[in-house]
């Protein structure tokens, strides 16, 4: 049965690792791996290597953070038995990127607009897995659980993530919580 999985945690829990291993049990060889990530310097292009390093090689991977609408489109997709994207944080630093706002001196109706089109584009990516059977698991950060950021950019990036976050968790069957490289089940209670 084609599951909704969001694995959510702090930095460096275990969150991809573990988020990989479901995929490899619920897709075997058949996983569809969603990179959101975008190489813009030499420290992102390492985190990348050792991304693709540690997966399965036979998984393709679909670099991509938005248009999820598009995906049954995508023959790569269709093959799949399930979807793993790593990461939401990624997805909306991208989207967030690409509107192309001054996040320092933006009104409120700009930001509710970026955060609508995140919030769109994460039903889009359940729905459309829904749709074809294919089981998903999003990987993304747990963000709130610390300081305030000063940066107004920062506040708007914390806010916005915890609300897609909130979106994800709500339509999942399931949510773990990774701590320290121990998943904790948050969901179903």
């Amino acid at each position: 049965m084609a599951e909704v999985i969001l694995m959510t945690g702090g930095a460096r829990s275990g969150k991809s690792l573990y988020g990989e291993r479901f995929a490899k049990e619920l897709g075997k060889d058949k996983v569809l791996y969603i990179a959101t990530a975008s190489v813009c310097d030499e420290e992102m292009q390492e985190r990348v290597k050792k991304h693709r390093a540690q997966r399965p090689s036979e998984w393709v991977t679909l670099e991509q953070f938005w248009r999820f609408d598009k995906l049954a489109e995508n023959q790569d997709f269709l093959d799949a038995d399930a979807v793993l994207i790593d990461c939401l944080g990624f997805m909306l630093n991208n989207i967030m990127y690409y509107c192309d706002i001054d996040w320092d001196r933006c009104p409120p109706e700009d930001m509710e607009r970026v955060e609508e089109r995140m919030l769109s584009e994460v039903r889009s990516l359940i729905a459309v897995c829904r749709e074809h059977g294919k089981s998903l698991i999003g990987v993304t950060n747990e963000v709130g659980m610390g300081l305030v950021p000063a940066e107004r950019s920062s506040r708007y990036y914390r806010d916005i993530l915890g609300r897609a976050n909130r979106c994800f968790a709500e339509l999942a069957d399931k949510v773990i919580f990774m701590v320290s490289g121990i998943p904790m089940q948050v969901k179903p209670y």
